[in-house]
């Protein structure tokens, strides 16, 4: 529970705020594009009056509250209307889960007189409300661009369907449609006596789509503009410079705090083991699993070329870098062909791996390239070998 009042609390703070519709709300009445007024005119404007009528699911700041929500512009009692039966069908995944389980059954019929199906009622799984059938939560429409699929089964891909659908209203689901939680703000949204659907045009569904699409994207929400008071979903340089933006963090922190991570040191995503090497917060010594051998050396003009094969001699792939760390090697001696040095101040190389991998009994050949003291021809050190990304 903790976990999810936490999650809860986060989203709450990922917001957009300089979409085009946002500016045009603002004052700058050159934010949007003619034919996203005409969109917006057509969103807000209800169905029984000609438009699209979409506002009458979709207000508030956020556009995921009805207009008679008590408390449509911010966190309280959600109104029943929240929740809206608009015929979609089952998620793949759902009846692929009934599939494995025998649920589904061609030649059983349940009480509605449809085959038995596991099929994901929405609400009522939540409530075992019968009168929340196939009710699924409004949804924000807020950067729906970078979206790839929509509805809770994931059937549509482009927002141009989602439109084109709420136009036509049609159910997609059979069983959906028969249930008589189906709204009619999806079929008949312009009244009794009125055909099915919202009667736009091809130019209209356009319009209303360009609004939807571009209208309300705010770009900085996904890349980094530090013009922008839109802060990004995932962690940023305003976010992670704390000696520069938050100095007053750095003074407690005792240095714990270090440019560019997470204040706990632990990745913004996956905690795993993988997820920690790719982020560059810990490395995987993998000595153990490779056969290594010299198969050159040459000494030229003060330097030493040393070619090694890598052998994975395990039963399980090396992956992500591979970094070759010279132990032990005298500070007066270079690796000329290094990528750095470790935290430790011992030389290193990093070996961007063919398909990030090192199969079992693949090889691979590295040479490494030191400047040595004319006088002294002996360059000695250790191989070490890790696996990681970023600065070991």
């Amino acid at each position: 529970m903790t976990a999810f009042r936490a999650t809860a609390t986060f989203m709450r703070t990922v917001v957009t705020r300089n979409t085009p519709f946002d500016r045009f709300v603002a004052g700058d009445n050159d934010a949007m594009t003619s034919a996203q007024r005409r969109g917006a005119r057509l969103f807000f404007t209800k169905a029984t009056e000609g438009g699209a009528g979409c506002v009458a699911c979709h207000s508030g700041p956020m556009l995921n509250k009805q207009a008679n929500d008590p408390d449509v512009a911010g966190i309280g009692q959600l109104v029943e209307e929240n929740f809206i039966n608009v015929g979609i069908g089952d998620h793949p995944v759902q009846a692929l889960n009934a599939l494995a389980r025998g649920r589904l059954d061609r030649n059983r019929l349940g009480a509605d007189g449809f085959p038995y199906h596991a099929e994901d009622t929405g609400r009522q799984e939540i409530t075992h409300n019968p009168d929340h059938a196939f009710k699924f939560r409004s949804l924000t429409l807020r950067q729906l661009r970078d979206a790839g699929n929509f509805f809770h089964n994931g059937s549509l891909t482009k927002v141009r369907d989602v439109v084109e659908y709420f136009n036509a209203g049609v159910p997609q689901d059979p069983r959906a449609a028969a249930a008589p939680t189906l709204s009619t703000r999806f079929t008949n949204p312009r009244g009794p006596g009125y055909p099915r659907g919202l009667g736009l045009s091809a130019r209209q569904v356009d319009d209303v789509t360009d609004f939807v699409e571009n209208g309300l994207y705010d770009p900085a929400f996904v890349t980094y503009d530090p013009k922008s008071t839109t802060d990004t979903f995932q962690p940023n340089e305003r976010d992670l410079a704390y000696s520069r933006y938050r100095r007053d963090l750095v003074a407690v922190s005792q240095g714990r705090l270090r440019d560019g991570f997470m204040p706990s040191g632990l990745p913004p995503d996956n905690n795993d083991p993988l997820s920690r090497r790719d982020r560059g917060l810990e490395f995987l010594d993998v000595s153990s699993q490779a056969q290594v051998a010299l198969i050159e050396r040459d000494r030229d003009h003060g330097r030493q070329r040393d070619v090694y094969r890598i052998t994975n001699a395990s039963q399980s792939i090396i992956d992500t870098h591979l970094l070759l760390v010279a132990k032990g090697l005298p500070r007066q001696i270079e690796l000329v062909n290094g990528s750095g040095k470790t935290r430790a101040g011992e030389p290193y190389r990093r070996v961007f791996l063919k398909d990030g991998v090192i199969l079992p009994g693949q090889s691979i050949v590295v040479p490494l390239v030191f400047e040595r003291d004319r006088r002294d021809p002996s360059v000695s050190y250790r191989l070490g070998l890790l696996s990681g990304q970023g600065k070991p």
